[in-house]
């Protein structure tokens, strides 16, 4: 995962910046996390750092963002250079994560999609468990388990996912950024009953699966029939749980 996004680098923030797609996504990030005021916050998976600033713009108290990428993590740490909110960045992968301190909040923005294995994918959870306070609250954004590559696409909305295969018990997926140029990469899709599993391993409660809203403006910026698919047969999702 490092590798393909040091490759990747800033395209991604330009996804973000430029693509329909991410749209319902931010507005289902902020409506879940609500208020944030002296709150402290974990961004993993931080990428450029998007939501790690938007977190800190948002009240949060203080915010770490951590991505395994260091290209990642530099082009973060140039955007706080060049306007700074006191966000830390530092490098580490989730799937190891030390003791960073104690979180009332942990978002992992496309994180869990990446671990290649169960195991992997435990750690990762009992990592972020390691990391929050007695009641703190674990936002992840992932890839939707029920998602059907045959039956829409997604090309539109900034994101053309073209093969995927199955193998030790998930999906292998190949997909591209339509950015300029088009960044290719490769991420994992899990069935819900082994996420579910592996939450509850890790000690999660209250797990629930929240499915992304489009927000009113972007219905009537782009029309309702422009965000058809991306309803019918949804890539994303949000999986939250409470240490």
């Amino acid at each position: 995962m490092a590798e393909q996004y040091d490759h990747i680098g800033d395209k991604y923030e330009q996804f973000k910046n430029t693509a329909p797609l991410p749209i319902p996504e931010q507005h289902t990030f902020l409506q879940l996390l609500g208020e944030l005021r002296g709150q402290r916050v974990l961004d993993l998976a931080c990428g450029a750092g998007h939501y790690s600033r938007l977190l800190k713009q948002r009240g949060a108290a203080e915010v770490l963002g951590v991505d395994i990428s260091p290209e990642m993590v530099a082009v973060a740490r140039r955007r706080e250079q060049e306007n700074p909110l006191g966000v830390r960045y530092q490098v580490s992968d989730a799937t190891h994560l030390p003791e960073l301190g104690t979180f009332d909040v942990v978002t992992a923005v496309y994180l869990l999609n990446y671990a290649r294995t169960r195991e992997d994918l435990l750690s990762m959870c009992q990592s972020v468990h390691r990391n929050l306070a007695d009641g703190g609250r674990f936002l992840a954004f992932t890839i939707d388990p029920s998602f059907d590559l045959h039956k829409s696409s997604w090309v539109k909305y900034g994101l053309d996912v073209t093969s995927e295969r199955f193998e030790a018990g998930r999906h292998v997926v190949q997909a591209v950024f339509l950015t300029e140029p088009p960044a290719p990469f490769e991420y994992l899709r899990w069935p819900a009953a082994t996420y579910e599993q592996v939450m509850a391993e890790a000690g999660f409660k209250d797990v629930r699966w929240h499915p992304f809203e489009v927000p009113a403006e972007a219905l009537a910026r782009f029309g309702a029939d422009f965000w058809r698919d991306y309803q019918d047969n949804p890539l994303l999702v949000v999986l939250s749980g409470r240490k």
